[in-house]
């Protein structure tokens, strides 16, 4: 049984894994929030295809939430995310895309801001395949 473990751990690992790289695609980050309590945000992160040839990802986001932080850069301790990484329970299940050559494909998340987080302006992220792609801003 652990061999059987092992081994889909590690066919999930290798399924994950993009052989065409992440230099063939682009990142494009935008959010929304609303402008009072609950202040919800919908971030949404479009994955283009800019290469010449045919490219499969994973579309599981699980363990990558919104982050705010308080510099523009997004360097540097974040202030709010919208869920504790440690915390989910991320299902073994794998899916992908396949986009062509200029396809894109989304990807949402969601989350509520709490009251309890200072005023001042934020500077949103998400960590897409190991790139932190900016995606807005708001002010609290």
């Amino acid at each position: 049984m652990t061999r059987s473990v092992g081994m889909l751990f590690l066919a999930l690992a290798m399924a994950c894994s993009n052989s065409t790289g992440p230099s063939n695609l682009s990142f494009e980050g935008r959010s929304t929030v609303s402008p009072t309590a609950p202040m919800n945000v919908q971030t949404v992160v479009t994955v283009r295809n800019v290469g010449d040839k045919t490219t499969r990802i994973s579309t599981t986001l699980c363990g990558e939430p919104i982050r705010a932080y308080t510099t523009p850069e997004r360097n540097g301790a974040w202030a709010w995310q919208s869920y504790d990484p440690t915390a989910a329970a991320c299902l073994a299940i794998a899916s992908f895309v396949t986009l062509a050559p200029g396809d894109y494909y989304d990807y949402v998340e969601t989350g509520s801001i709490p009251a309890s987080l200072p005023s001042g302006v934020y500077y949103l992220a998400i960590n897409i395949y190991g790139k932190l792609v900016a995606a807005g801003q708001f002010s609290k």
